[in-house]
């Protein structure tokens, strides 16, 4: 409990701090959001990369596969291998969406119990980011971010041909489940999300402007 009062003081000061500089609660989110996506920056590149390298043996994953389609034991001792020589992790990818959650759950909290005095601080209609935004055009944004956010991820993933419907419903369904939500959740949760998305969607792209271990491109190419 000493832990997470400690961690829930730390987003709390950062917002009001943001918020101070800016007069602005909406520009406090964004510039709160843009400093914990620069402290986990190492693990953002780490998992393109990882991405990237999952891309790149895709072709094997699918051939090793393929040849012990009846005996999951002897595919999955073989991938282990395949994995451990290309100095790949396919559960690397989870581990900054992971570290995000608390942020999430702690913005969420520090959202609900903030003091709103200041009225002229916020954006338009966005005075209280602790309310659902009521426009609907941050859960409209939540849903378009999310849905790119897919496309990039699959396009950085090697495609299992038996779970292309499934991926192709996900790439749809994900961005609706999400928008809904967002439209239930306090404005501030979504300007974090949004601009957390936009940041990744950018660093990724950087990334792929730079192969990694000789590869020629994003997931795309090379699981061509």
């Amino acid at each position: 409990m000493g832990i997470w009062g400690g961690f829930l003081s730390l987003i709390r000061g950062a917002f009001v701090v943001f918020t101070g500089w800016t007069h602005n609660y909406v520009l406090g989110i964004i510039l709160l959001t843009l400093m914990v996506r620069l402290i986990l920056l190492p693990l953002g590149i780490y998992q393109a990369r990882s991405m990237q390298k999952m891309a790149k043996v895709g072709p094997k994953q699918r051939e090793i596969q393929q040849r012990h389609k009846g005996n999951p034991q002897a595919m999955q001792a073989e991938l282990a291998k395949l994995y451990k020589e290309e100095g790949v992790n396919p559960a690397s990818g989870c581990l900054p969406l992971l570290l995000q959650i608390p942020v999430m759950y702690g913005l969420f909290d520090v959202l609900e119990r903030f003091k709103y005095v200041h009225h002229n601080y916020g954006f338009w209609v966005w005075q209280n980011l602790a309310k659902p935004d009521p426009t609907y055009i941050l859960p409209i944004l939540v849903a378009v971010s999310t849905f790119f956010m897919q496309k990039q991820t699959m396009m950085m993933t090697p495609q299992q041909p038996e779970m292309q419907q499934s991926q192709k419903l996900m790439l749809w369904m994900m961005p609706i489940v999400f928008g809904y939500v967002a439209s239930r959740f306090p404005a501030g949760l979504s300007v974090y999300y949004v601009v957390s998305n936009l940041f990744q969607l950018g660093q990724t792209m950087w990334l792929l402007r730079r192969p990694v271990d000789g590869a020629t491109g994003g997931g795309a190419q090379a699981t061509r």
